[in-house]
């Protein structure tokens, strides 16, 4: 199918007038919703209900909307229930279940699809011995990088995540994460991660691993930059082993932001030759504004058994109506055109 340029402009300016009511009306509800909380329990909108120090209870969701030569769909990509709490100075917990894609009507083959079941997609208590020594325990978010440790679209800069974030290594880990800052330096802090069984919930999941071990540093300059490693090693339940190494910096001043990230892997399949991987990415972010923001990243993925390259350009702008309200727009330039997309999408933490 070809779409012309022209039709493609026609498309976006059509997407943004039928839902630019649906945003006003459902902006003005949750107004409304805060303000009439607020009167009652002093809620505030991303912050979640506390009922004590215990129990506090939020959520969040997320809808997207693609357009491109080979795409065209709308959906609720994510909604979630969020239960937190802690019941002394030395234990906490946090539980989130997910309903991930959970309706999505694609335009261009005229077909909807609905995925009602939900899942847990985090579940662990942490408990903390001292700033030198905290365990996290249960299903969590495997602490690698910057961008992994964003897996909720209204706190991330961009609708779409780096490849980089969903083939390199597992999202999550099912397991124990022993962190803190190190005795020798209080701006270094450490993560040693263990997994050794399935994961507690394995939808929605990017790698099904049963084995994961790795070390994660950063180091806190205290000048606005931060540099960190990972290395580890996992096992997927189909026997297939991978050794990772990678490397992150991070830079902040008030207006501009600077990120990149690299993993490099070596894949040894149960069945067949190794795969060496590269990813590379890099992003830069300028909040011309207080409440608007434009992001630039290049992307480059080398699988060199598989014969696969893939180099993606995004240009985005991000509008934060307030900091747990989100509204996003971005541009996908691919090495192969017909990948060339469109995204936007919604998203509020309540």
């Amino acid at each position: 199918m070809h779409i012309s340029s022209s039709d493609f402009a026609a498309g976006v300016i059509g997407f943004l007038i039928l839902r630019r009511h649906f945003i006003l009306i459902l902006l003005s509800a949750l107004s409304c919703l805060n303000l009439a909380v607020a009167e009652e329990t002093q809620y505030q909108l991303g912050m979640g209900y506390e009922l004590n120090d215990a129990f506090t209870v939020g959520g969040y969701f997320s809808t997207e909307y693609g357009s491109g030569k080979e795409i065209n769909f709308f959906g609720v990509d994510d909604l979630a229930f969020l239960v937190y709490g802690e019941n002394d100075a030395n234990f906490s917990y946090f539980f989130e279940l997910e309903w991930s894609e959970l309706y999505k009507i694609d335009y261009e083959n005229n077909e909807e699809e609905q995925h009602t079941r939900p899942f847990i997609e985090r579940l662990y208590g942490d408990y903390k011995y001292s700033d030198y020594l905290s365990v996290r325990f249960g299903k969590q978010i495997t602490p690698i990088g910057y961008w992994n440790l964003q897996p909720i679209n209204v706190l991330r800069e961009t609708t779409s995540n780096p490849i980089l974030s969903r083939r390199m290594f597992p999202k999550f880990l099912t397991g124990i994460d022993i962190y803190g800052y190190t005795p020798i330096d209080e701006n270094l802090t450490y993560h040693l991660y263990l997994q050794g069984t399935k994961d507690l919930d394995n939808e929605r999941i990017n790698i099904d691993a049963d084995r994961h071990v790795g070390l994660s540093l950063e180091k806190d300059f205290q000048n606005g930059w931060k540099l960190g490693t990972s290395l580890g090693n996992f096992r997927e339940v189909n026997k297939d082993k991978t050794r990772y190494f990678q490397f992150n910096a991070r830079f902040d001043q008030y207006r501009y932001s600077f990120i990149t990230e690299s993993n490099f892997s070596r894949k040894d399949p149960d069945i067949g030759k190794v795969e060496r991987i590269v990813d590379i990415y890099v992003q830069t972010e300028y909040r011309f504004r207080p409440k608007h923001t434009l992001i630039g990243r290049v992307e480059y993925f080398h699988n060199d058994e598989l014969g696969l390259k893939e180099r993606i350009g995004v240009l985005a702008y991000g509008y934060r109506i307030r900091y747990p309200i989100s509204l996003k727009i971005e541009y996908q330039l691919h090495a192969d055109s017909n990948d060339n997309q469109l995204l936007t999408s919604f998203s509020v933490l309540f």
